[in-house]
């Protein structure tokens, strides 16, 4: 059963803020030497908020990428990402998609429930609403059992996520940050945050960079952390959560 919708107590603040990343991920998993757990669900699970990124000084551009892990161990895929482009048709019908852009990212799942790199981000695909639909479709991935669809208002933005178990997915409806989400899958990766450079300087105008999360997650998720390039002051990770 996930976890319940609201904290009991909304309010508590930072949890786990100790986590410091300096080194680059040995790999896009999550799994690999240098990814960090940087927060656990309590024993009722937890509402996750954002992740706070700080700098701790001078530090050239990097990424974060950030997974999710259901408590159980990690597990490499050897499948291939989804080759290609994946596509959109848009229709003005079928659903209830406002009017606007819409972008997505494709992820394989093996049998195991671990997850492939994300596939090659879509072009835009203009909806016309407020009754707006997509068919979203991609290359079939040999082995996979099913594929994990995130959509977003803008490119980079995905964060609204579908299932399928097959390589096409009609969606109808503009969905939820954790919408179909299936927490038995292993490990698989959640998204990622651009890291600026940053230069040493008082601790008031340090740079912070946030991520949206807003998704409620049952007792014992992981949430795995790996930078993309290696820094040299580092940054800290914080994440804002309400305990259930």
């Amino acid at each position: 059963m996930s976890a319940n919708q609201n904290p009991i107590f909304p309010a508590l603040g930072d949890i786990d803020g100790s986590s410091v990343l300096t080194t680059a991920a040995a790999d896009y998993t999550g799994q690999g030497a240098n990814n960090t757990t940087v927060y656990q669900a309590g024993a009722n699970g937890s509402w996750i908020q954002k992740l706070r990124f700080k700098a701790l000084g001078t530090n050239v551009a990097s990424v974060a990428r950030i997974y999710l892990n259901n408590g159980k161990s990690p597990k490499a895929t050897t499948l291939s990402a989804v080759s290609g482009t994946p596509t959109g048709t848009p229709s003005g019908s079928g659903g209830t998609l406002a009017s606007g852009t819409y972008y997505a990212k494709i992820f394989a799942v093996d049998q195991w429930g671990a997850v492939t790199a994300a596939s090659t981000e879509t072009a835009g695909v203009s909806v016309t609403g407020p009754t707006g639909s997509i068919a979203w479709s991609w290359t079939a991935v040999t082995g996979a059992v099913s594929y994990i669809i995130w959509v977003g208002p803008a490119s980079g933005q995905e964060f609204t996520m579908f299932t399928s178990a097959t390589n096409s997915y009609t969606q109808t409806a503009p969905g939820t940050s954790d919408a179909e989400m299936d927490f038995t899958i292993n490990n698989y990766f959640y998204g990622e945050v651009s890291l600026p450079a940053t230069t040493a300087s008082s601790s008031a105008a340090t740079a912070e960079v946030e991520y949206p999360m807003n998704i409620a997650v049952p007792a014992g998720m992981n949430i795995i952390v790996g930078l993309g390039t290696t820094v040299a002051a580092g940054w800290v990770v914080t994440t804002v959560a309400g305990l259930y």
